[in-house]
């Protein structure tokens, strides 16, 4: 049951950051599927890079200052690679001629 409510606030968090970023980039529109494409490449990218993250800081035991940087090691990787999913979409999408 965990997994599932983290996957749903995951989407519905980075929906949100995709809208914040897709609104303030003049190279990005604001549009359903970009706001879809957006949370389609943050959320493996976030559980990779904390898989990463986990696999190189956590030896044994997880310590506060590794815990408290579970948060943007999350934002970071889910960031980065939902703006490169929106930008291959732009790129490899169909266009109107």
């Amino acid at each position: 049951m965990f997994p599932l409510a983290f996957l749903i606030i995951g989407c519905v968090t980075f929906t949100i950051l995709g809208f914040v970023i897709l609104a303030s980039v003049p190279f990005f529109r604001v549009t359903f599927l970009n706001l879809s494409v957006f949370p389609l490449g943050a959320i493996p990218a976030a559980i990779a890079f904390l898989f990463v993250y986990g696999r190189l800081f956590s030896r044994n035991q997880l310590g506060d200052r590794t815990f408290y940087r579970i948060f943007p090691v999350l934002s970071a990787g889910g960031t980065s690679f939902g703006v490169l999913a929106v930008m291959v979409k732009m790129r490899f999408g169909r266009r109107n001629s």
